[in-house]
């Protein structure tokens, strides 16, 4: 997109804040009710759902509770389900852009197309922030300034948003986070050279003077804590993000194939399951055809022409059942 619509958006929806709450497979109840609300009367019959890309998600244990009073049509249900759960985690979510509308820029900021795209930053909390500062350690021990993380706070993940308003859809270019990946780096690291250590210990990491036990205990509850809801979380912000805010409903997503030729990525590779699994999870469906918004640059059309076989993700209510 270009930079003035990303800047409007921004200007139009940023606020000093947007809290964020969640818990584990949050995002099957969020699914379900877009689904719900496109159907006639909000009502969506159960057994056609069981037919539907849906289906894997009435499965869940949430939702099978969900299920279980609602009768044959899953509406007010979830509709009325609470968001709320023990066990979940508070983050903060800003915008921010990333790119530039320079062709010469385009292959190394790894957009699919020539511009600028929005990204959907997930943030730590304040009590977070208390934890880290503990350990003396400078802001940028974990995080990477060469990415599109937040300035002003630690970002966990981030999502990289390209949007098209004709046709109402909008492609998620990627998920990712450097902070967990950073921090089991720098717990192998300790276990590895520093295992005999004294519990008092301090050491040198990245220039940056660390006590050890209070190090290898954060990084082992970052990972417990995060790594597994980080994807599901980045990736549920984004599309309630694209769907809630900015009334977009066809989404799509790269496939391992698809992302590796339009955004020129050559050598080192996005984990895997980023990109197969993940998306699956959430109901895209594989080999969609790109999205003309791509396809109006002549390099894109070319790459399209080359490799058939490179398809997207596609998540679309329209066409789920």
């Amino acid at each position: 997109m270009n930079r003035q619509l990303a800047d409007e958006i921004i200007a139009c929806l940023q606020g000093e804040r947007t809290v964020y709450p969640y818990y584990r497979d949050r995002y099957g109840i969020g699914l379900l009710r877009h689904y719900c609300r496109r159907q006639p009367g909000r009502r969506a019959p159960v057994a056609a759902l069981r037919r539907s890309a849906y289906a894997g998600l009435l499965e869940k244990p949430r939702l099978k509770n969900i299920l279980a009073g609602c009768g044959p049509a899953l509406d007010d249900a979830v509709l009325a389900a609470s968001d709320y759960d023990a066990a979940q985690a508070a983050f903060i979510l800003t915008l921010a852009t990333w790119g530039d509308e320079r062709r010469a820029d385009w292959r190394h900021q790894q957009t699919s197309r020539p511009g600028v795209n929005l990204v959907l930053q997930l943030n730590f909390n304040h009590e977070h922030a208390q934890r880290y500062r503990r350990l003396g350690a400078n802001d940028d021990l974990f995080q990477f300034y060469g990415h599109p993380v937040a300035r002003q706070r630690h970002t966990l993940a981030w999502a990289r948003i390209d949007l098209d308003w004709a046709s109402g859809s909008a492609l998620i270019e990627e998920i990712q986070t450097d902070w967990l990946r950073r921090a089991a780096d720098l717990e192998r690291w300790l276990l590895k050279r520093h295992a005999g250590a004294a519990a008092d210990a301090a050491i040198s990491y990245r220039g940056c003077q660390l006590p050890l036990r209070p190090t290898l205990d954060y990084c082992r509850h970052v990972g417990e804590q995060y790594r597994p809801i980080w994807a599901e979380a980045m990736l549920w912000a984004a599309i309630a993000f694209l769907r809630d805010e900015l009334g977009l409903r066809v989404i799509y997503y790269h496939s391992e194939d698809s992302g590796r030729l339009l955004k020129r990525i050559a050598q080192r590779l996005p984990p895997r399951s980023l990109y197969t699994d993940l998306p699956r999870r959430f109901c895209f469906r594989r080999n969609a055809e790109w999205p003309d918004f791509l396809l109006a640059d002549k390099e894109n059309r070319q790459l399209s022409r080359v490799h058939p076989g490179a398809r997207l993700y596609c998540l679309d209510d329209g066409a789920a059942a």
